[in-house]
């Protein structure tokens, strides 16, 4: 049991260790979100073991907290990627290619990207028409109907 045990703390040390340098060096915000998510992992199979071990469970809600938090953070930081990239704000840790060795020198509407600066501008129109889309519907867009989508016109009363 001790042979193994030691094999699986060491095999966790060195992992551990791979997953820092991927954290300090990786060359985008991905790489270093991958590599943190990662971390977590190695880190809860460390207290797993470390259970498992001294057969003590009071470790076990560290490890549910932990995994909480590590799905949490994934998630936000998966988000938070998604909608940069839909906004089309360039990775501040990679070079934008146009040789002056500057992150992001390319501008937001140049040719290197594509002239795809102004989504978020596009975006916010499809919103706002998908606003009036929907208001229409309820009958909120007219002038001459109620909000059920019904007019009264002379009821008779």
């Amino acid at each position: 049991m001790d042979a193994a045990l030691s094999t699986v703390v060491g095999l966790l040390l060195a992992s551990g260790v791979l997953v820092v340098v991927r954290l300090v060096r990786g060359p985008s915000t991905l790489d270093r979100a991958v590599a943190l998510d990662a971390l977590v992992a190695v880190v809860m199979a460390g207290i797993g073991v470390l259970t498992a071990a001294q057969e003590i469970p009071y470790y076990l809600p560290a490890l549910l907290v932990l995994a909480f938090l590590g799905f949490t953070g994934s998630v936000s930081i998966a988000r938070f990627l998604a909608l940069r990239d839909e906004a089309g704000s360039e990775d501040p840790d990679e070079d934008s290619g146009d040789g002056s060795g500057e992150p992001g020198a390319g501008g937001a509407g140049s040719a290197e990207n594509g002239g795809q600066g102004d989504r978020r501008g596009r975006r916010g129109n499809r919103e706002k028409r998908n606003r009036e889309k929907r208001g229409k519907q309820a009958g909120y867009g007219r002038r001459d109907a109620e909000p059920g989508g019904g007019t009264e016109q002379g009821s008779g009363s």
